[in-house]
Order: structure tokens, then C-alpha cells, then sequence
């Protein structure tokens, strides 16, 4: 009897082990199926909290997590100036911008004291909608001419935002002396901080970027109804003809509550950007990894997703520009030949 319960028990063992082994293989073999990442660790340049761009870098944080073998990614509050300069100095691999703002760095343009020559382009995303906005309850603006003497709240500092805001006011011949001199005052800081502020009267308006809206307005505007402040269509083709990135459209109707027509705006285009000397095959897998993922950015932000195409991918950017990896995939689906 003892021999028959040894025997039994050494079988078990056995097929215990051969169990092990097999679970062990069979994950291994799961990761070896994921491509590998040169460096361990991905630092993405994102946008501040409660603007559009934090959400759609925290779902590439777990499309490149799961989609890479053993790779962590993190994402870095910032702007889209802040986040060319960052990947000029390699404080971040990859990061979000306008369109404008990628030119400009180039060339050592506007925002920029030099250019940034180790920038590339991954693809263009989708077109954002730039808001100047005050609340209901100030009768006293209503056109710009009306914010001159006002506190005005234009989002991060090395945001992309407050350029394009100049370069759109200077069709007004406005500048920042100009507010200074008639008593305005302007703020800068994360789109949640900026509309707290403005529901609590710190500051009279507020400028940010959206596909259409902002959702840290949105959020306020439960307590506080938002009003938007309308572009002239002479100045939206004015600027337009100097062909820098800024383009003309409009905020539809029901972006926010009290919002019963369309507003005309002015536009630049949120794009994915690249260090140059990133390894050509692994930049190929994220950004084959990003457009083989649109439905996880779907089901989280839907608003902005349902813009991300791959024919539209390359609207505004120069192929001369792309990084070789996106390239490559861009090659590889018909996109570029």
C-alpha cells in the first residue's frame, strides 16, 4: 500500500512540475511575441491637467505598456513648445504639439531661441479649436476689444496656446504691453487651476485649446454658464494668408450649455512628435502600435478618437520631417510611397 501512495505521489509531482513548465513557456511566450524597446523607460510630453491632451497620453501609456515587452511609460505635464524643447534636450522620447509650433521649432521660429533640429514627426492627430471664453455674468465682454483691460488666463507657460494667442491678437494690434498698459493682467497654469479660477472671479477670461471643448470648462460650467468670445472673419483670413500653422473654423453650437450657435475661431492641429535618433524599428512599432489601437482611444475619448485616422495622419506635415520608423509604416499602408 505504502509503494502504491509513493508511486502516486511522485506522478503528481511530476505532473505538477510538467504543468509549471508548460504555464512558464506559454507566458514567455506571450511577451516574446511583443516587440522589445531599446531603453527600458518612454516619457511622453503630455499637457496639463484637465486639458485634452492628459487623457490621450494616458491611454497611449497602456497601449505602449501592453504592447512592449517590459517597458515602462510615463507621461510629463506640459505644452507644446515646452514639449519640442524638452525632446531638443532629451528630457522626453516622445510628446504632443501643434503642427505650427513643430514648424516653428524647426526653423527657430516664434517660442523658440533656436532651432530644435532633433525633433521628427510621428503624424498629426486631430484639429483643436482655440477658446477665449469669460463667463455669463460679465455684460461687459463680449468681442475682444472688450478683454484688453481684463485678467486673462492663457493656459500652460510653454503651452503652444499662448503663441498662437499673440499671433492671433496681433491681428487685433494687441500685444501683451497693450494689456498691460490698460490695466489687464495675464496668468498662466493648468487648464483645471485656470477654470477654477475663472468660476471663482480670479480672472475674467479664459483662453485654452479643444476638439471642441474643454473639459475643465465644461466641469464649471455646471455652476458657472460659460459664454465664448467670437473671432472676426476678416482677422480668421487675415492670418490664415500668412500660412503659420493657424487656420480658421468654428466651435459648434452645444459645446457648452449656453453655446446656441456656432463661434468663429481660430485652429492648429494636435500632432505626435519623435527624438531624430530614436531606434528606426522601435519608433516603427509605436506608431504602428498607436493606429493599430484607436478603439482603447475610442472608448476613453471618443470626442477627439473619432479624428484619428491614419489618412489623415500626415495633414500638415511635411514627409521630410517624419522620423524613418514612421515612415516606414506609413510606407508599409499606402500612405507614402
Amino acid at each position: 500500500m505504502k509503494k502504491y501512495m509513493v508511486l502516486i505521489i511522485t506522478v503528481l509531482s511530476f505532473a505538477f512540475v510538467l504543468t509549471g513548465c508548460g504555464s512558464s513557456d506559454a507566458t514567455s511566450g506571450d511577451s516574446s511575441d511583443k516587440p522589445s524597446a531599446p531603453d527600458k523607460f518612454l516619457k511622453i510630453g503630455s499637457g496639463p491637467m484637465g486639458s485634452g491632451w492628459y487623457p490621450i497620453t494616458t491611454v497611449m501609456l497602456d497601449v505602449y505598456m501592453d504592447g512592449f515587452s517590459g517597458l515602462n511609460v510615463s507621461q510629463v505635464e506640459g505644452g507644446s513648445t515646452a514639449n519640442l524643447k524638452s525632446l531638443g534636450v532629451g528630457d522626453i522620447q516622445m510628446g504632443l504639439n501643434y503642427t505650427s509650433d513643430f514648424t516653428a521649432a524647426l526653423d527657430g521660429g516664434a517660442g523658440f531661441d533656436e532651432p530644435i533640429s532633433e525633433a521628427s514627426a510621428i503624424g498629426a492627430l486631430y484639429p483643436v479649436y482655440q477658446t477665449i471664453a469669460t463667463t455669463t455674468d460679465h455684460d461687459d465682454i463680449n468681442g475682444i476689444e472688450d478683454i484688453v483691460d481684463k485678467h486673462i488666463f492663457l493656459g500652460p507657460k510653454g503651452g503652444g496656446g499662448p503663441v498662437a494667442f499673440w499671433n492671433m491678437m496681433a491681428e487685433y494690434d494687441i500685444d501683451e504691453e497693450t494689456i498691460n498698459e490698460a490695466g489687464g493682467e495675464i496668468s498662466y497654469g493648468n487648464y483645471s487651476d485656470g477654470a477654477s479660477m475663472l468660476k471663482d472671479n480670479n480672472v475674467d477670461v479664459f483662453v485654452g485649446g479643444g476638439a471642441p471643448f474643454i473639459p475643465a470648462l465644461q466641469e464649471i460650467e455646471i455652476t458657472k454658464p460659460i459664454k465664448v468670445i467670437p473671432i472676426e472673419e476678416d482677422k480668421l483670413k487675415s492670418i490664415e494668408e500668412k500660412k503659420i500653422g493657424i487656420s480658421s473654423g468654428e466651435i459648434p453650437a452645444d459645446t457648452y450649455k449656453d453655446l446656441s450657435e456656432p463661434i468663429p475661431t481660430y485652429t492648429m492641429v494636435t500632432m505626435l512628435s519623435a527624438r531624430k535618433d530614436l531606434d528606426e524599428e522601435y519608433v516603427y512599432n509605436l506608431t504602428k502600435l498607436f493606429w493599430d489601437n484607436i478603439p482603447a482611444f475610442e472608448d476613453q475619448i471618443p470626442e477627439r478618437a473619432k479624428h484619428f485616422t491614419v489618412d489623415t495622419a500626415l495633414n500638415g506635415i511635411d514627409p521630410e520631417t517624419l522620423h524613418p520608423g514612421a515612415k516606414k509604416y506609413y510606407e508599409e499602408v499606402g500612405e507614402l510611397e
